[in-house]
């Protein structure tokens, strides 16, 4: 077997298992994730000026063209508690963990090109109410997975520039009667849909000095189709009842300090309200998020991080009651991570995110009511090898 034909079975034996394995939902700023790989995770979630690890691609296609050719895989634990309540005290949604795997496979096809793909979580929201809440069992799964081919590559010993396609598929599944709007239940009993969408990436790091890195992306829209069975029930307020993903822009630096120690901080601007579906009938408002986190190379082998991560949350107090199913509500990340060599070309990475109870109250409300909360504990694992 030659050296090509290892590479090319080795990528589509990665993006096989990823595609397969279900995405499961998370929600935490908004319904996006608070990391995409391992490194980021534990710096609270930044990345765009990191070319630390392959997964470094989703924050940044540019930063493949530094990173270089290899594959990971990761998984990550994660648990939402989740619980509303309308006036007869709080009731927790049952379901309370999920799995999220990632990983990416990159290989070099000439001077200084890197070519390959991502595979990732489209991000979601789940709620599982028994039947305390609303008289019987309610609730909602959205889940999904990216796939990002991506390309980058060095334009100067200074600037990488990279761009991805993205190709979405999320699924969503609802259950119970739920509150009732103008044309009957907001959703159908037992409903599962599923929708294909697309978008782009574009990226660009520079090194602006020899201990100073900068980076920007642009995450498009991605364009999802309808999902029908849904359309006429939860979404019909909306002008277009399609749960697409929001326009992020982030900008991004790190900064090395001495010989051990570098500082990584990310800003995204998240266009929640450009989304007809979550700005009409959730009631979304845009969201800016702050990510700073910092690693110390405690040896050769061996690195530690932590990080922090704060975005209001996109749900106005008006907006509350709109949001049961959905309570996105979680604002402030604590994170810790590491990475230990693994012989001459592998690493693992791992990261634990604790993020404590946010509670929100309807504006004006009987009471303060409705009322949602949430709190999460999320932790991974990955594995990497530099080809």
């Amino acid at each position: 077997m030659n050296k090509s034909f290892r590479k090319l079975a080795l990528s589509a034996a990665i993006a096989s298992t990823l595609v397969a394995m279900p995405m499961s939902a998370l929600a935490t700023n908004g319904i996006l994730g608070y990391g995409n790989g391992m490194v980021s995770h534990g710096v609270g979630g930044a990345g765009v000026a990191n070319a630390a690890e392959g997964m470094s691609a989703v924050d940044n296609p540019a930063l493949a063209a530094d990173v270089g050719a290899g594959w990971s895989l990761q998984l990550s634990g994660f648990n939402p508690n989740r619980s509303a309540n309308i006036g007869n005290g709080y009731v927790e949604s049952d379901s309370s963990w999920y799995a999220i795997p990632g990983g990416h496979w990159f290989t070099e096809v000439g001077d200084g090109i890197v070519t390959g793909l991502t595979v990732s979580a489209l991000g979601g929201m789940s709620t599982d109410y028994p039947a305390e809440l609303f008289g019987a069992r309610t609730g909602v799964e959205l889940s999904g997975v990216l796939v990002e081919p991506t390309i980058a590559t060095k334009v100067s010993d200074a600037v990488s520039v990279g761009a991805s396609l993205i190709l979405a598929y999320e699924t969503m599944s609802s259950e119970g009667a739920g509150p009732q709007g103008p044309n009957g239940p907001f959703f159908p009993m037992n409903t599962e849909d599923s929708a294909t969408g697309w978008g782009f990436e574009l990226g660009i790091a520079f090194q602006a000095g020899p201990t100073t890195t900068l980076g920007f992306n642009y995450q498009s829209e991605i364009d999802m189709d309808a999902m029908d069975k849904h359309a006429a029930y939860l979404f019909a307020a909306a002008s277009d009842p399609a749960m697409s993903m929001p326009t992020i822009m982030t900008v991004g630096i790190t900064q090395k300090i001495g010989d051990n120690w570098k500082i990584v901080a990310d800003i995204s601007d998240v266009a929640w309200s450009d989304v007809p579906l979550l700005e009409e009938v959730f009631g979304w408002e845009d969201q800016t998020v702050y990510k700073i986190g910092a690693e110390v190379q405690i040896n050769e082998g061996l690195a530690i991080r932590f990080g922090y991560n704060h975005g209001d949350s996109p749900i106005p107090d008006s907006a509350v009651g709109h949001n049961i199913l959905a309570p996105a509500v979680t604002e402030d990340h604590f994170t810790v991570g590491f990475s230990k060599a693994v012989g001459a070309r592998g690493m693992l990475h791992g990261y634990y995110a604790r993020v404590p109870e946010n509670e929100q109250m309807q504006a004006g409300g009987p009471g303060g009511l409705p009322s949602i909360k949430m709190d999460q504990n999320a932790f991974g694992i990955g594995y990497e090898v530099k080809m």
